[in-house]
């Protein structure tokens, strides 16, 4: 039997170490913390994206996203199982078997339903283990050294740990940033929820028109609310803007140049047993720029400076908002978002021109609808957001899951060979679900044919994940 080791059990590590077990292989997950689900879950990032091709997000659009079936579902197979199983348990809106563009759901929930699967599909799940050293052979990745002292071997080891670290371990070429500059990157966020919020107040101000809403959003978000469905404001622009000349927007960790009416601030309800809550509603808010996050000594004083600004933007609302008089902050998400960091250079590298013009590969192993995303790397503009022209899709090669010399290692999530244009779709959650899926398919089959998964025959593996319900 095969045995593989996928580290890292976020977004891509879950469904790779599932598909892994499911295409035979004897299959070990190792998670640093405590829980599977990386952002979607300690992050509290509480909706899938790019499940269906992802439209510009306008305002009209970007209401709706929720409650939307529009457009082709381009992600099935372990992505729709487990939007399935969270319907089932209450804890993501929608109907089985039909993904909306982005799907709402419970982050306590998923860490359940996750977890289930995995062990279900016979995965050894272990928490609390960091990998500290690759083993190799003849130059080869043969396995793993965890917690300092613990060797776990390997036929194929996968790397998800969003910051490709095993590959970092094991020499493998990267490219981070741009020209040279690692912290020419996206912000980092840090989620959180806000509690006691009279959310009908907030609507209400919305409606008034002193924010630059159109007609047709703000029609959409009035009825959303009233059918008690999930919906969206993007922000508040114009009171930041007047929380800025009064002194009481607060700055972010590295940026001097932050743009209150352009930063990014997007609220929403939350869905907590089978419904939407509109008491609590969670907060996407870049917080921290031009931070290299492989450098633990500057991460760290971000995560601290993060903290604080999330109870200076919990007072903002307060003072500012409309609804949020009496709100405080509820819960900050454990693991922070960290957007970009080393993206593995592999047989192939993806880039902005292959997903914007939509196109296909002989080697696909997926689809992905997703906008490219791209946020602004010092706050001082909007962040930018570019649809795939003609409403189209592009096709996943599966090439840049295999880093370019290194054997007996594959790649999956965010850290896959792409540059920073396609990294800014393929880092979005349905694409790290479709590449881990690929990655542990791939990993399990290489082993069973006694070859690299470089020279994996590409129809043997397409086959299987079409035999695991992927949508090639």
């Amino acid at each position: 039997m095969a045995k593989v080791v996928v580290v890292g059990g976020g977004t891509s590590g879950f469904a790779a170490a599932i598909a892994a077990a499911r295409a035979g292989a004897d299959v070990t997950l190792l998670e640093q913390s405590s829980y599977l689900g990386g952002t979607m879950t300690g992050g509290l990032v509480p909706g899938i994206v790019s499940l269906r091709h992802q439209p510009w997000r306008d305002q009209e659009t970007l209401v709706e996203m929720e409650t939307s079936h529009a457009g082709d579902q381009v992600v099935q197979g372990i992505a729709q199982e487990m939007i399935d199983r969270l319907i089932d348990a209450g804890g993501a809106y929608g109907i089985p078997g039909q993904a909306t563009i982005r799907v709402s759901f419970d982050p306590e929930i998923m860490k359940v339903v996750i977890d289930k699967m995995c062990r279900e599909a016979g995965v050894a799940v272990e928490y609390h283990t960091k990998v500290t050293a690759v083993l190799r052979e003849n130059g080869r990745v043969v396995g793993v050294k965890a917690n300092f002292g613990d060797e776990i071997v390997a036929d194929h080891v996968i790397d998800t740990t969003g910051d490709g670290h095993v590959a970092w371990l094991a020499g493998a070429r990267y490219e981070q940033g741009e020209k040279g500059d690692p912290t020419y990157v996206q912000p980092i966020s840090m989620y959180f929820l806000m509690g006691g919020v009279a959310l009908d107040k907030t609507i209400d101000y919305a409606c008034s028109g002193r924010e630059d809403f159109s007609e047709g959003y703000l029609r959409k978000l009035r009825k959303l609310y009233e059918e008690g469905k999930p919906l969206t404001i993007p922000g508040l622009p114009r009171l930041r803007e007047v929380a800025a000349q009064a002194g009481d927007y607060p700055g972010a960790f590295g940026s001097t140049t932050l743009n209150p009416r352009a930063h990014n601030n997007i609220l929403r309800p939350i869905f907590r047993n089978g419904r939407v809550v509109y008491d609590i509603t969670m907060h996407n808010v870049d917080m921290a720029y031009r931070v290299d996050a492989t450098d633990n000594k500057t991460l760290s004083e971000a995560i601290g400076s993060m903290r604080d600004f999330t109870l200076k933007i919990g007072e903002f609302y307060r003072k500012y908002v409309p609804g949020y008089e009496n709100a405080y902050v509820l819960q900050i998400a454990d693991n922070i978002g960290i957007r970009e960091t080393r993206r593995v250079v592999g047989a192939y590298m993806l880039t902005g021109e292959d997903v914007l013009e939509a196109r296909s590969f002989p080697d696909s192993i997926g689809y992905c609808g997703a906008t490219v995303d791209v946020h602004n790397i010092d706050g001082s503009a909007s962040t930018r957001m570019t649809a795939i022209r003609g409403g189209r899709l592009y096709q996943i090669p599966y090439r840049i899951l295999v880093p370019e010399a290194i054997d007996g290692l594959l790649v999956a999530g965010r850290c896959v060979s792409a540059d920073r244009v396609a990294c800014g779709s393929i880092r979005q959650q349905a694409g790290c679900i479709v590449t881990g899926q690929a990655a542990g398919v791939a990993a399990a089959l290489a082993t069973d044919q006694g070859v690299e998964a470089r020279h994996l025959p590409i129809g043997l593996l397409q086959q299987a994940l079409k035999d695991q319900g992927a949508q090639l």
